[in-house]
């Protein structure tokens, strides 16, 4: 780790208007030493450290350029800058910085949460089978590290992605039991916070949790029935799974969720899915154009605000570029087998020609 004790120096000596041989003389040391110090060449002795301070009007610690913690802002910023080298086949450099901020700030339960997000969401990036292993295990490590937090939204977060994890390493057991963990009240509160702030006359508190309550349960019938959909397609039951999969579609439309880059794209990749199964060429290549407009939406993710159904609260953003997220739309077309029998179709192909258009 590097320290910047040479730079503050100089910046605060600067800022006081001293030169370096008034500081040398008032240290008892060489210039040539203030000089080694602010050039980085070398670091003040530990016993200087206290006189410096003093003599420079600040803390030890704001000499050494020491944070307690990181705040949510430095932290969401780190994992931007670990996803863009990720994104950009750096994963040495990656893997790197992230372990580096981690043994910095090794009581940071938020950091090493979303770290964690960042090793899973990442591991199509990693070039071999060993790389991507042991990605899926340090973000599991990482989530179990945050779920024993003291702030319970960190640590319910923590096992919700913890059991998405491991459902997604087929360790179901282990996956319910990572939910067990989070606390499920009967009465969800907010279904009687929006009532009481209404009541208070806090109208515009009562609208944003309103809205919070919306969104969250808008997700839930999003989770339920696309789950729905998968045990009906897996019975063949094909109609029932197109019925799941189109009121998704009428859900996220009058919610006006389908503003939002990617938010339909299972939802039309499953229909399509369904009618290839069953070999029907015409249904199945109208639902893959739909799949590909939404795939060519612009990633707008303040688009969903001019919606009178969240315009009072903060959605959560991906950190996934447009170029990323594009790779994994084309990744859901690309070598799926379904679609085997379209091969030879030149509308199938004009769509994988515009899947690979796509930037990134």
């Amino acid at each position: 780790m590097e320290l910047l004790i040479g730079k503050n120096i100089q910046n605060k000596r600067k800022a006081m208007g001293m030169t370096q041989d008034q500081l040398a003389t008032a240290l008892g040391v060489s210039i040539a030493a203030v000089s080694k110090w602010e050039t980085g060449g070398a670091y003040p002795d530990i016993t200087l450290l206290a006189p410096i301070a003093r003599l420079l009007d600040v803390t030890v610690d704001d000499l050494l350029g020491f944070e307690p913690q990181l705040s949510e802002d430095q932290v969401m910023e780190l994992c931007g800058r670990c996803t863009k080298l990720f994104e950009s086949s750096d994963y040495e450099s990656a893997v790197s910085l992230a372990e580096q901020s981690i043994r910095e700030y090794p009581n940071s339960a938020f950091l090493k949460l979303r770290m964690g997000s960042v090793f899973m969401m990442h591991t199509p990036c990693a070039r071999t089978e060993d790389e991507a292993t042991h990605l899926l295990g340090r973000a599991e490590s990482l989530m179990r590290e945050a779920s024993g937090s003291e702030n319970i939204k960190i640590r319910e977060t923590a096992l919700s992605g913890l059991s998405a994890l491991l459902m997604q390493q087929k360790r179901y057991e282990e996956a319910l039991k990572a939910l067990d963990g989070i606390h499920s009240p009967e009465i969800e509160p907010n279904q009687m916070k929006v009532s009481i702030y209404y009541a208070m006359g806090d109208y515009e508190k009562s609208k944003q949790v309103a809205q919070y309550l919306l969104a969250t349960h808008a997700f839930g019938c999003n989770i339920a029935l696309h789950t729905l959909a998968n045990f009906a397609k897996k019975k063949k039951d094909y109609p029932l799974a197109l019925r799941m999969e189109n009121l998704n579609l009428q859900l996220s439309k009058m919610f006006d969720r389908d503003r939002i880059y990617g938010q339909d794209l299972n939802h039309y990749l499953m229909i399509a899915q369904c009618h290839a199964e069953q070999k029907q060429e015409r249904e199945t290549l109208d639902a893959l154009k739909a799949f590909l407009k939404c795939a060519q939406m612009p990633a707008d993710h303040d688009a969903v605000k001019a919606s009178p159904f969240f315009d009072s609260i903060e959605m959560s953003e991906t950190l996934q570029s447009k170029s990323y997220l594009n790779h994994c739309a084309r990744e859901m077309i690309n070598g799926n087998s379904a679609f085997d029998f379209l091969w030879r179709n030149p509308e199938y192909q004009e769509i994988l020609s515009a899947l690979e258009q796509l930037p990134g």
